[in-house]
């Protein structure tokens, strides 16, 4: 006897089943995809948030800090170096990364964002985010053998304090060195494998092969979408702060010292995924202290983190 085919009915059953266990499979293998895809993005904003708070946190602490001499002694410092081209410096606010006779020397300054060029050496920055320049020397002096040739130095002196290089003439070994640092932190969106990333970006002061001042170009870290910053105003001078300030609202007396120390910093990070996620929409509302971002209905998941930094050894 002849086997019997399947029928017409049992076909269509057979590929309907088949159909339906196809579409569970995608399901699944969407679900796990979009599931880690997830964890991918908080893992990715996890890590980048705590070396931005890391950052910031080590670059704010020695803010203030000259080496036991005040800025207003630093501001009569001897300069033996050409400040470098374009330098970061702000008109009419302060002298740049090194003192000038008869002008401002400021030691941290911040300000929002706008279009255009800001600081002389900063172009295309994310609009809205905020900028923060600071001077300070590194708390870990040096001998004059330990002297590195891609920095400069501060060579405190209750006379004269002096800025000076490996190459200065001049260097005595019985005096101290401070390595000095001139840094700006900003926000600038930049084009990675075709999507358009926010970067925080670092401005800082080097000493070239050849000897001369320059500002160079760091790319820090990728995904951060927005700074900002909140300062602390000691105005009788006993050490503790009096009220905060957010940057919008810091004057040209506050940033030179004149209404009060500034002796710390609350600053707050807002990251963003490097890569959207066309499954999640992205509502939410993100307050960064006196400021509020919303998030502009995208596909990109967000992490908003905050520190603060007191200045105990500063020396405005």
């Amino acid at each position: 006897m002849l086997p019997r085919g399947f029928s017409l009915v049992e076909l269509l059953i057979a590929m309907l089943l088949g159909l339906v266990l196809l579409g569970f499979t995608v399901q699944i293998f969407a679900s796990l995809a979009a599931s880690s895809r997830q964890a991918q993005q908080l893992a990715q904003l996890q890590q980048n948030g705590q070396l931005a708070l890391n950052l910031l946190h080590n670059e704010l602490q020695n803010t203030g800090f000259w080496g036991g001499v005040s800025l207003s002694d630093i501001s009569q410092a001897a300069v033996e170096i050409m400040a470098p081209t374009p330098d970061c410096v702000e008109d009419d606010m302060d002298s740049g990364s090194f003192p000038v006779e008869g002008q401002i020397f400021t030691s941290l300054y911040g300000k929002v964002a706008t279009s255009g060029r800001q600081l002389n050496c900063l172009t295309s920055l994310a609009v809205d985010s905020e900028i923060l320049q600071l001077k300070r020397a590194i708390g870990l002096a040096v001998t004059a053998a330990e002297l590195r040739p891609n920095r400069f130095y501060i060579t405190p002196h209750w006379q004269q304090s002096r800025f000076v290089s490996q190459d200065s003439a001049g260097i005595d070994v019985d005096s101290v060195y401070y390595p000095y640092q001139h840094l700006v932190f900003y926000i600038q969106n930049q084009r990675v494998d075709g999507q358009i990333i926010p970067v925080l970006m670092r401005k800082r002061l080097v000493r070239s092969a050849a000897g001369s001042a320059r500002i160079a170009t760091d790319s820090v870290i990728d995904g951060v979408e927005r700074l900002h910053f909140e300062f602390g105003i000691d105005t009788d001078a006993d050490g503790s702060l009096n009220y905060m300030l957010p940057t919008v609202l810091m004057s040209k007396e506050h940033w030179q010292q004149q209404l009060g120390k500034i002796v710390s910093i609350r600053f707050y990070i807002l990251l963003r995924s490097t890569a959207p996620d066309p499954r999640y929409l992205n509502q939410q509302s993100y307050q960064m202290g006196s400021s509020r971002f919303e998030a502009p209905d995208d596909h990109y998941r967000r992490l908003l983190l905050a520190g603060s930094v007191y200045f105990n050894n500063a020396a405005f």
